[in-house]
């Protein structure tokens, strides 16, 4: 079962951006997907490593957006950015030493965050990035 499905409510009317968070949401689906099919630590690690390095790659797009774009709210939604990145180090660093964590903390974590920032967070820049002419 997908853990988040992708609709017209988390488009940032961006189509690279919207095309990145659709790859988040995939990421995520198919951590769900292991978790499920109880695939090793090491598989859900790799895939966490994988979710994370991705999530890099789009944090940096609109990071340099927010500066392009002078957008003023770029300072709190890049705290954001970190806290996702802190908390899945701090998932996989437990699930590389074998702490115990609840089989669905992560997937649980991972839609809460992305529906809340991207519907929330993310919603913010639309009007400033469209009016620079970023479609």
């Amino acid at each position: 079962m997908a853990l988040i499905e992708w609709d017209e409510s988390y488009s940032v009317n961006v189509n690279l951006i919207d095309r990145q968070h659709q790859k988040l949401f995939r990421y995520a689906n198919v951590y769900q997907e292991a978790v499920e099919k109880g695939k090793s630590a090491g598989a859900l690690r790799k895939l966490l490593d994988g979710l994370a390095e991705y999530a890099t790659v789009h944090f940096s797009t609109e990071e340099r957006y927010f500066t392009q774009f002078n957008f003023d709210g770029s300072e709190e939604h890049k705290r954001e950015h970190k806290i996702l990145t802190a908390k899945i180090k701090d998932l996989n660093s437990k699930i590389k030493v074998g702490v115990n964590i609840e089989e669905d903390e992560v997937s649980k974590f991972l839609k809460i965050w992305l529906d809340a920032h991207i519907k929330g967070t993310d919603h913010k820049y639309i009007e400033c990035f469209n009016k620079g002419g970023l479609r």
